[in-house]
């Protein structure tokens, strides 16, 4: 199964890195797992719900309504 860290899953998607951290603080994308040194690894099904998040985004609804 693969897994990315926050820099390579902005860079597949296009979104940036501050927006990656933000989805996590609010609670709207948490990395599945962090490595002892805080990094963020996010898997397979995290990106699937980021890829629901921009659709989403696309159709004009707000995070608070994600």
């Amino acid at each position: 199964m693969a897994q990315w860290y926050v820099k390579d899953l902005s860079k597949l998607t296009g979104v940036s890195v501050q927006t990656l951290h933000h989805y996590d603080k609010i609670g709207l994308l948490k990395p599945s797992s962090r490595l002892e040194s805080r990094y963020r690894l996010y898997s397979e099904a995290d990106l699937l719900k980021l890829q629901q998040i921009i659709a989403l985004k696309f159709f004009g609804f707000s995070l608070a309504q994600i």
